[in-house]
């Protein structure tokens, strides 16, 4: 299988993180290439859980930006943060993974659009749209056998 990229998880303020270090450990085409957060505290079970080397693990997103150079960043912080992060992430010229809500506001949200570049994607993560349930629902939808 193609190597789909080097991925590095950043902000582990929000508990989804843990899903999609999952999804990434899981899929073999994806190389967790770090974890990042200023409280080791909230990544050790990152660490123990998808057994992520101590050369992986950073305090400074600066310095796992630099060394790893990653294709895909999934960013975790507090939502009052998520343009921040974006602003700070965007100009290594990474995709970004943002957990969701997009933003708190309709000023950070236009923020975080406007950071990214034409070449880099910024993707929410809305893991309910993932679920079997729910796609089934939207194609019954979608083919008009139930509802409007």
């Amino acid at each position: 299988m193609e190597n789909v990229g080097k991925l590095f998880g950043i902000d582990f303020e929000h508990f989804h993180m843990g899903d999609n270090l999952r999804m990434a450990h899981e899929h073999p085409a994806v190389d967790i290439v770090g974890i990042c957060d200023d409280s080791r505290e909230r990544m050790e079970w990152g660490i123990k859980n998808f057994s992520i080397p101590e050369e992986r693990i950073y305090s400074d997103f600066k310095a796992c930006m630099e060394q790893t150079k990653p294709d895909i960043v999934i960013l975790c912080p507090a939502t009052g943060r998520h343009a921040e992060a974006v602003e700070e992430i965007a100009p290594y010229g990474t995709h970004i993974i943002m957990e969701k809500p997009f933003a708190s506001s309709l000023a950070e949200a236009d923020r975080m659009i406007a950071a990214m570049s034409d070449n880099q994607h910024l993707a929410i993560n809305w893991p309910l749209a993932w679920h079997p349930s729910h796609i089934t629902a939207k194609r019954l939808i979608d083919e008009g056998t139930v509802g409007r």
